[in-house]
């Protein structure tokens, strides 16, 4: 399709904003869907959390950098649940990735 973004099994619809995995609808809020379609249109690159912070989060954001964290957990937990293979990575002492792991 047109303007959508995938990795793997899991397309988004950036338009529609509609996200599915192998074909099934995966409900989102706003903000889960501006975290995913972020760590998706940078799917080859490590994503820090104060990269995330700046762009999915407003810049002047003051709250807790926990916050992403839990909507990271939150997106795990709806995008990769039931799925044979995990897309959400984190590297450690670095920050986030999505896409299919190494098949090396």
């Amino acid at each position: 399709r047109i303007g959508s973004l995938a990795v793997a099994d899991l397309e988004i619809d950036p338009v529609r904003r509609v996200v599915k995995r192998a074909g099934r609808r995966i409900d989102l809020t706003g903000k889960e869907y501006a975290l995913l379609e972020y760590l998706v249109r940078n799917k080859d690159r490590v994503v820090s959390s104060t990269m995330i912070l700046e762009h999915v989060w407003d810049m002047n954001y003051e709250g807790s950098g926990n916050i992403v964290n839990v909507f990271l957990n939150r997106l795990r937990d709806k995008i990769d649940r039931g799925a044979g293979r995990k897309l959400i990575r984190t590297v450690r002492g670095h920050g986030f990735t999505i896409g299919e792991p190494d098949e090396h």
